[in-house]
């Protein structure tokens, strides 16, 4: 990754952790827009994740949150547990756990946050 997508993603990250969902989508969708190589599919799961809970925190859409938990998992399923120092790992199991409460009609008492290695 270049300093400059590094800096974006550090600075989407940020967002993401602080619960500026929408921000983070943004950022990312630029950077999803501007890579050309196999780290796509990565940046988009990531973009998908933010999205649903954008749609959890700001809509109450449980059901646009787990289309958008579902297409992320899809989209991260290909990478390592740890991918561009993200911990893939942790973070799905946070979202697969949520979409366990939402399915449930339970709503998550913490909110994932994105870990870097």
């Amino acid at each position: 990754m270049d300093t400059y997508t590094r800096s974006r993603f550090i600075h989407a990250i940020d967002k993401f952790n602080n619960k500026n969902f929408f921000e983070c989508h943004e950022i990312l969708e630029d950077i999803w827009f501007d890579v050309r190589d196999d780290s796509r599919d990565f940046y988009q799961g990531l973009l998908h994740i933010a999205v649903g809970l954008y749609h959890l925190t700001k809509k109450r859409n449980t059901k646009g949150t787990i289309l958008q938990f579902d297409k992320a998992v899809s989209k991260l399923a290909s990478y390592k547990n740890s991918y561009n120092g993200v911990d893939l790992e942790k973070l799905l199991k946070q979202i697969k756990s949520i979409t366990r409460k939402l399915i449930k009609h339970e709503l998550p008492k913490q909110l994932p946050k994105i870990t870097l290695n």
